[in-house]
């Protein structure tokens, strides 16, 4: 009975929108002329609004957690997740957020304003530019390849690999000099709030 419950769970995250309540998502990450933290982890908290979830980026640093709080929106038209913003990932301000229109199709593109931390806007736009494989979790070419600039300042940019049913799988920020990659490695979940029974469902290259 347990592994039927344990395959009942899988079937049905599979199909549920990518960033819900209590989902954590886990991502190893690698620099270019930066330091930072090794893994970083998406945790997706108490819904705020119809379509805007509340969610943070945590940094584990020893025995001390940090809490990045961001949003996330998901409905029919779209997603939308804010990159990381603590220590090195402050510039990734300067780059559109990981977003994505429903349906997905080639040659789709989204322009968008974001106000810096300066006051400032920032322009810039996405292009959906591929579907490719990536990753050990299917055969099928499934990953929609999004990439992000910055319209005045070209030393800015991103790519992004979006699952429809994991959700954003790989992130890849080119900042000035500074160059960071995230790939997703696990995505935990779990069927009730109070519930500390966590399911892993993992996600390597």
């Amino acid at each position: 009975m347990k592994y039927i419950l344990i395959i009942a769970i899988l079937t049905m995250s599979a199909g549920a929108k990518p960033y819900f309540r209590m989902t954590d998502f886990k991502y190893d990450v690698k620099y270019t002329n930066a330091q930072g933290h090794e893994t970083i982890e998406l945790h997706s908290v108490a819904n705020r609004f119809d379509k805007e979830d509340s969610i943070q980026w945590v940094f584990k640093e020893y025995k001390i957690t940090y809490l990045d709080q961001v949003y996330c929106i998901q409905d029919s038209n779209m997603v939308m997740v804010t990159s990381p913003k603590r220590g090195v990932f402050a510039a990734t301000e300067n780059v559109p957020n990981p977003q994505i229109k429903y349906p997905p199709t080639i040659g789709d593109s989204i322009y968008v304003k974001q106000t810096l931390s300066n006051g400032k806007t920032m322009r810039g736009y996405l292009k959906v530019t591929d579907k490719i494989q990536y990753g050990n979790d299917t055969k099928e070419a499934d990953k929609w390849v999004v990439k992000a600039y910055n319209l005045d300042n070209k030393k800015y940019s991103a790519v992004y690999y979006y699952s429809k049913k994991i959700g954003f799988v790989y992130l890849s920020y080119k900042l000035d000099d500074i160059g960071i990659v995230m790939n997703l490695t696990t995505y935990l979940y779990s069927t009730h709030v109070n519930e500390m029974g966590w399911y892993p469902e993992a996600f390597e290259e």
